[in-house]
Protein backbone atom coordinates (compact mmCIF):
# COMPACT_ATOMS: atom_id res chain seq x y z
CA UNK A 1 0.00 0.00 0.00
CA UNK A 2 1.20 3.57 -1.01
CA UNK A 3 0.88 6.61 1.22
CA UNK A 4 -2.19 7.37 -0.84
CA UNK A 5 -4.03 4.55 0.33
CA UNK A 6 -2.96 4.91 4.21
CA UNK A 7 -4.01 8.91 3.91
CA UNK A 8 -7.60 7.64 2.30
CA UNK A 9 -7.95 5.50 5.48
CA UNK A 10 -7.08 7.50 8.29
CA UNK A 11 -9.41 10.26 6.80
CA UNK A 12 -12.18 7.16 6.64
CA UNK A 13 -11.16 5.99 10.35
CA UNK A 14 -11.29 9.42 11.56
CA UNK A 15 -14.86 10.19 9.89
CA UNK A 16 -15.83 6.75 11.22
CA UNK A 17 -14.43 7.60 14.67
CA UNK A 18 -16.71 10.70 14.78
CA UNK A 19 -19.39 9.08 13.61
CA UNK A 20 -19.40 5.64 15.74
CA UNK A 21 -18.27 8.41 18.91
CA UNK A 22 -21.63 10.33 17.71
CA UNK A 23 -24.37 7.30 17.28
CA UNK A 24 -23.11 5.97 21.05
CA UNK A 25 -23.46 9.19 22.49
CA UNK A 26 -26.92 9.02 20.75
CA UNK A 27 -28.06 5.70 21.92
CA UNK A 28 -26.27 6.48 25.14
CA UNK A 29 -28.49 10.07 25.24
CA UNK A 30 -31.80 8.08 24.50
CA UNK A 31 -31.12 4.95 27.10
CA UNK A 32 -30.65 8.13 29.85
CA UNK A 33 -33.97 9.66 28.49
CA UNK A 34 -36.05 6.05 28.47
CA UNK A 35 -34.63 6.01 32.28
CA UNK A 36 -35.44 8.97 32.68
CA UNK A 37 -38.93 8.73 31.34
CA UNK A 38 -39.45 5.37 33.36
CA UNK A 39 -38.22 6.86 36.73
CA UNK A 40 -40.75 9.62 35.54
CA UNK A 41 -43.44 7.16 35.39
CA UNK A 42 -42.44 5.45 38.43
CA UNK A 43 -42.69 8.19 40.67
CA UNK A 44 -46.12 9.49 39.39
CA UNK A 45 -47.19 6.32 40.19
CA UNK A 46 -45.51 6.56 43.90
CA UNK A 47 -46.98 9.77 43.93
CA UNK A 48 -50.10 8.38 43.19
CA UNK A 49 -49.86 5.90 45.93
CA UNK A 50 -48.91 8.02 48.47
CA UNK A 51 -51.43 10.83 47.68
CA UNK A 52 -53.81 8.13 48.42
CA UNK A 53 -52.57 7.03 51.56
CA UNK A 54 -52.45 10.71 52.60
CA UNK A 55 -56.10 11.43 52.10
CA UNK A 56 -56.52 8.16 53.77
CA UNK A 57 -58.21 6.70 51.40
CA UNK A 58 -60.13 2.86 52.07
CA UNK A 59 -58.12 -0.19 50.28
CA UNK A 60 -60.31 -0.61 47.15
CA UNK A 61 -60.19 3.51 46.64
CA UNK A 62 -56.16 3.03 46.64
CA UNK A 63 -56.42 -0.23 44.04
CA UNK A 64 -58.49 2.46 41.68
CA UNK A 65 -56.18 4.95 41.44
CA UNK A 66 -53.08 3.18 40.59
CA UNK A 67 -54.68 1.24 38.26
CA UNK A 68 -56.00 4.28 36.76
CA UNK A 69 -52.71 5.53 36.75
CA UNK A 70 -50.99 2.28 35.36
CA UNK A 71 -53.47 2.41 32.75
CA UNK A 72 -52.30 6.00 31.41
CA UNK A 73 -48.42 5.69 31.99
CA UNK A 74 -48.21 2.32 30.10
CA UNK A 75 -51.18 3.79 27.58
CA UNK A 76 -53.05 0.68 27.54
CA UNK A 77 -56.89 -0.69 28.30
CA UNK A 78 -55.89 -3.75 29.40
CA UNK A 79 -54.82 -4.07 32.76
CA UNK A 80 -55.66 -6.09 36.44
CA UNK A 81 -54.82 -6.38 39.48
CA UNK A 82 -55.64 -9.46 42.14
CA UNK A 83 -55.18 -9.72 45.99
CA UNK A 84 -54.96 -12.81 47.70
CA UNK A 85 -56.90 -13.47 51.29
CA UNK A 86 -54.73 -16.57 52.66
CA UNK A 87 -56.85 -16.98 55.64
CA UNK A 88 -59.92 -18.11 53.09
CA UNK A 89 -57.80 -19.01 50.36
CA UNK A 90 -59.46 -16.67 48.06
CA UNK A 91 -57.55 -14.72 45.41
CA UNK A 92 -59.74 -11.10 44.47
CA UNK A 93 -60.39 -9.66 41.76
CA UNK A 94 -59.62 -5.66 43.27
CA UNK A 95 -59.24 -3.79 39.37
CA UNK A 96 -59.85 -6.11 35.80
CA UNK A 97 -60.22 -4.15 32.58
CA UNK A 98 -60.21 -5.88 29.38
CA UNK A 99 -60.57 -4.15 25.61
CA UNK A 100 -61.39 -0.71 27.95
CA UNK A 101 -64.29 -2.24 29.61
CA UNK A 102 -64.18 -2.95 33.53
CA UNK A 103 -65.28 -6.61 34.20
CA UNK A 104 -66.24 -7.41 37.64
CA UNK A 105 -65.51 -11.33 38.90
CA UNK A 106 -65.75 -13.34 42.13
CA UNK A 107 -63.72 -14.09 44.79
CA UNK A 108 -62.40 -17.49 43.95
CA UNK A 109 -59.70 -20.00 45.07
CA UNK A 110 -56.63 -19.38 42.89
CA UNK A 111 -56.36 -21.71 40.13
CA UNK A 112 -53.68 -24.24 39.37
CA UNK A 113 -51.46 -22.82 36.31
CA UNK A 114 -52.98 -19.32 36.72
CA UNK A 115 -51.20 -16.72 37.13
CA UNK A 116 -50.97 -15.92 40.06
CA UNK A 117 -50.66 -19.52 41.34
CA UNK A 118 -47.18 -19.10 38.54
CA UNK A 119 -46.43 -16.01 40.38
CA UNK A 120 -47.00 -17.61 43.80
CA UNK A 121 -44.82 -20.50 43.11
CA UNK A 122 -42.13 -18.31 41.25
CA UNK A 123 -42.20 -15.51 43.22
CA UNK A 124 -40.78 -13.94 39.57
CA UNK A 125 -42.30 -11.77 37.13
CA UNK A 126 -43.75 -13.60 34.41
CA UNK A 127 -43.33 -12.16 30.33
CA UNK A 128 -45.12 -14.01 27.49
CA UNK A 129 -44.30 -12.26 23.71
CA UNK A 130 -46.51 -14.87 21.72
CA UNK A 131 -49.81 -17.20 21.71
CA UNK A 132 -47.52 -19.99 21.74
CA UNK A 133 -45.31 -18.91 24.67
CA UNK A 134 -48.58 -18.77 26.09
CA UNK A 135 -49.41 -22.68 25.00
CA UNK A 136 -46.09 -23.73 26.35
CA UNK A 137 -46.37 -21.65 29.65
CA UNK A 138 -50.13 -23.31 29.99
CA UNK A 139 -51.73 -20.15 31.12
CA UNK A 140 -55.30 -20.55 31.74
CA UNK A 141 -57.42 -17.40 31.41
CA UNK A 142 -60.52 -16.68 33.23
CA UNK A 143 -63.92 -17.67 31.93
CA UNK A 144 -65.46 -14.76 29.96
CA UNK A 145 -61.71 -13.24 28.38
CA UNK A 146 -59.86 -13.51 25.78
CA UNK A 147 -56.07 -14.78 25.23
CA UNK A 148 -54.05 -11.57 24.38
CA UNK A 149 -50.99 -11.36 22.31
CA UNK A 150 -48.61 -10.13 24.48
CA UNK A 151 -48.70 -10.44 28.52
CA UNK A 152 -46.85 -8.77 31.33
CA UNK A 153 -47.41 -10.07 35.04
CA UNK A 154 -45.61 -9.74 37.90
CA UNK A 155 -46.34 -10.65 41.59
CA UNK A 156 -47.43 -7.77 44.56
CA UNK A 157 -44.88 -9.02 47.37
CA UNK A 158 -44.22 -7.54 50.75
CA UNK A 159 -43.06 -8.49 54.06
CA UNK A 160 -42.08 -11.81 51.97
CA UNK A 161 -45.29 -12.66 50.92
CA UNK A 162 -47.03 -13.17 48.12
CA UNK A 163 -50.18 -10.36 48.70
CA UNK A 164 -51.34 -10.15 44.75
CA UNK A 165 -50.24 -9.53 41.21
CA UNK A 166 -50.75 -6.56 38.15
CA UNK A 167 -51.28 -8.10 35.26
CA UNK A 168 -50.73 -5.62 31.90
CA UNK A 169 -52.29 -7.48 28.35
CA UNK A 170 -51.84 -6.35 24.71
CA UNK A 171 -54.31 -7.93 22.45
CA UNK A 172 -53.56 -6.52 19.14
CA UNK A 173 -49.97 -7.57 18.23
CA UNK A 174 -47.00 -9.53 19.65
CA UNK A 175 -43.98 -8.33 22.02
CA UNK A 176 -45.52 -5.66 23.02
CA UNK A 177 -43.49 -5.76 26.45
CA UNK A 178 -39.77 -5.60 27.14
CA UNK A 179 -37.33 -6.33 30.11
CA UNK A 180 -37.76 -2.00 30.78
CA UNK A 181 -41.54 -2.70 31.04
CA UNK A 182 -41.25 -5.70 33.48
CA UNK A 183 -38.73 -3.60 35.57
CA UNK A 184 -40.83 -0.93 36.31
CA UNK A 185 -43.59 -2.65 36.81
CA UNK A 186 -41.70 -4.89 39.33
CA UNK A 187 -40.57 -1.64 40.94
CA UNK A 188 -44.10 -0.31 41.34
CA UNK A 189 -45.70 -3.65 42.62
CA UNK A 190 -43.21 -2.97 45.63
CA UNK A 191 -44.64 0.04 46.42
CA UNK A 192 -48.06 -1.17 45.96
CA UNK A 193 -47.33 -4.00 47.81
CA UNK A 194 -46.60 -1.91 51.00
CA UNK A 195 -49.16 0.73 50.35
CA UNK A 196 -51.98 -1.83 49.99
CA UNK A 197 -50.62 -3.62 53.63
CA UNK A 198 -50.68 -0.59 55.31
CA UNK A 199 -54.09 0.06 53.42
CA UNK A 200 -55.54 -3.27 54.65
CA UNK A 201 -53.91 -3.15 58.20
CA UNK A 202 -56.16 0.60 58.68
CA UNK A 203 -59.23 -0.79 57.67
CA UNK A 204 -58.78 -3.82 59.70
CA UNK A 205 -58.00 -1.36 62.25
CA UNK A 206 -60.96 0.25 61.96
CA UNK A 207 -63.10 -2.69 61.67
CA UNK A 208 -62.50 -3.48 64.85
CA UNK A 209 -62.57 -0.32 66.53
CA UNK A 210 -66.41 -0.08 65.49
CA UNK A 211 -66.71 -3.70 66.66
CA UNK A 212 -65.55 -2.60 69.71
CA UNK A 213 -67.46 0.82 70.45
CA UNK A 214 -70.57 -1.31 69.38
CA UNK A 215 -69.70 -3.67 72.11
CA UNK A 216 -68.84 -1.37 74.32
CA UNK A 217 -72.64 -0.04 73.57
CA UNK A 218 -73.78 -3.24 74.09
CA UNK A 219 -71.92 -3.64 77.76
CA UNK A 220 -73.54 -0.09 78.93
CA UNK A 221 -76.97 -1.36 77.92
CA UNK A 222 -76.72 -3.99 79.93
CA UNK A 223 -74.91 -1.82 82.59
CA UNK A 224 -78.07 0.27 82.37
CA UNK A 225 -80.69 -2.94 83.11
CA UNK A 226 -77.99 -4.23 85.50
CA UNK A 227 -78.34 -0.58 87.93
CA UNK A 228 -82.10 -0.90 87.24
CA UNK A 229 -82.10 -4.19 88.76
CA UNK A 230 -79.86 -3.06 91.72
CA UNK A 231 -81.71 0.18 92.25
CA UNK A 232 -84.83 -2.70 92.97
CA UNK A 233 -86.62 -0.45 90.19
CA UNK A 234 -90.25 -1.94 88.97
CA UNK A 235 -90.39 -3.22 85.77
CA UNK A 236 -91.47 -0.09 84.11
CA UNK A 237 -88.69 1.18 85.40
CA UNK A 238 -86.21 -0.55 83.57
CA UNK A 239 -88.15 0.14 79.96
CA UNK A 240 -87.27 3.29 80.73
CA UNK A 241 -83.43 2.86 81.82
CA UNK A 242 -82.98 0.83 79.01
CA UNK A 243 -85.32 2.50 76.28
CA UNK A 244 -83.50 6.01 77.67
CA UNK A 245 -79.88 4.27 76.68
CA UNK A 246 -80.69 2.84 73.59
CA UNK A 247 -81.97 6.26 72.67
CA UNK A 248 -78.26 7.53 73.75
CA UNK A 249 -76.34 5.05 71.87
CA UNK A 250 -78.33 5.95 68.83
CA UNK A 251 -78.60 9.56 69.06
CA UNK A 252 -81.96 10.11 70.59
CA UNK A 253 -83.85 8.23 67.34
CA UNK A 254 -87.38 7.26 67.83
CA UNK A 255 -87.65 3.98 68.91
CA UNK A 256 -89.77 1.45 71.25
CA UNK A 257 -89.97 -1.49 73.12
CA UNK A 258 -93.12 -3.85 72.51
CA UNK A 259 -93.84 -6.70 74.98
CA UNK A 260 -95.86 -9.21 74.21
CA UNK A 261 -98.38 -11.53 76.86
CA UNK A 262 -98.92 -14.40 75.38
CA UNK A 263 -101.89 -15.27 78.15
CA UNK A 264 -103.91 -12.46 76.97
CA UNK A 265 -102.16 -12.40 73.48
CA UNK A 266 -102.12 -8.77 73.86
CA UNK A 267 -99.23 -6.50 72.76
CA UNK A 268 -98.32 -3.87 75.04
CA UNK A 269 -96.00 -0.62 74.71
CA UNK A 270 -94.55 0.28 77.66
CA UNK A 271 -92.17 2.55 75.91
CA UNK A 272 -92.69 4.90 72.70
CA UNK A 273 -90.90 7.56 71.47
CA UNK A 274 -91.82 9.50 67.83
CA UNK A 275 -90.81 12.68 66.84
CA UNK A 276 -88.53 13.06 70.17
CA UNK A 277 -91.57 13.22 71.90
CA UNK A 278 -92.91 10.22 73.93
CA UNK A 279 -96.47 8.90 72.99
CA UNK A 280 -98.68 6.52 74.80
CA UNK A 281 -100.20 3.43 72.44
CA UNK A 282 -102.87 1.21 73.42
CA UNK A 283 -102.81 -2.15 73.67
CA UNK A 284 -104.39 -4.43 71.23
CA UNK A 285 -104.50 -7.82 70.31
CA UNK A 286 -101.44 -9.53 68.31
CA UNK A 287 -102.16 -8.95 64.35
CA UNK A 288 -101.83 -11.89 62.04
CA UNK A 289 -99.42 -9.92 60.35
CA UNK A 290 -97.30 -7.13 60.31
CA UNK A 291 -93.15 -6.05 61.16
CA UNK A 292 -93.60 -6.52 64.58
CA UNK A 293 -95.82 -10.33 64.84
CA UNK A 294 -93.67 -11.05 61.97
CA UNK A 295 -90.20 -11.14 64.45
CA UNK A 296 -91.80 -12.21 67.02
CA UNK A 297 -92.97 -15.26 65.75
CA UNK A 298 -90.03 -15.98 63.47
CA UNK A 299 -87.65 -14.77 65.95
CA UNK A 300 -85.95 -12.95 62.84
CA UNK A 301 -84.62 -9.45 62.81
CA UNK A 302 -87.03 -7.29 60.06
CA UNK A 303 -84.44 -4.10 58.51
CA UNK A 304 -86.36 -2.31 56.21
CA UNK A 305 -84.41 1.27 54.70
CA UNK A 306 -86.49 1.78 51.53
CA UNK A 307 -89.32 1.38 49.90
CA UNK A 308 -91.40 1.42 53.04
CA UNK A 309 -94.37 1.19 51.27
CA UNK A 310 -93.50 -1.86 49.56
CA UNK A 311 -92.16 -3.59 52.78
CA UNK A 312 -95.61 -2.96 54.19
CA UNK A 313 -97.77 -4.38 51.45
CA UNK A 314 -94.83 -7.79 51.70
CA UNK A 315 -95.21 -8.11 55.43
CA UNK A 316 -99.16 -6.83 55.69
CA UNK A 317 -97.86 -3.86 58.37
CA UNK A 318 -99.95 -1.12 59.25
CA UNK A 319 -99.62 1.95 60.81
CA UNK A 320 -100.52 2.21 64.60
CA UNK A 321 -103.39 4.74 65.07
CA UNK A 322 -101.74 8.23 66.15
CA UNK A 323 -98.49 7.31 64.84
CA UNK A 324 -96.86 8.05 61.29
CA UNK A 325 -95.02 5.97 58.72
CA UNK A 326 -91.65 5.56 59.18
CA UNK A 327 -88.82 5.59 55.95
CA UNK A 328 -86.84 3.37 57.91
CA UNK A 329 -87.03 0.70 60.60
CA UNK A 330 -85.96 -1.80 62.39
CA UNK A 331 -87.39 -4.76 64.60
CA UNK A 332 -85.55 -6.77 66.98
CA UNK A 333 -86.99 -9.74 68.48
Amino acid sequence: FGEAEVRLLSTVAASMGVALQSARLFDETQRLFKESEQRNAELAIINSIQQGLAAELDFQAIVDLVGDKLREVFDTPDLGITWYDQKADLLHYLYSYEHGRRLTFAPASPRPGGLFDTARNTRSPLLLCTTEEYRRAGITTLPGTDTSKSLMSVPIISSDRVLGGIQIENYERDNAYGESDVRLLTTIAGSLGTALENARLFDETQRLLKETEQRNAELAIINSVQAALAAELNIQGIYDAVGDKIREIFHDRDMGIRIYDPKTNLMHYPYSYENGERINIESHSLPERGFGPHALRTRETVVVNEDMAQAMAKYGSYVLPGTQAEKSAVFVP
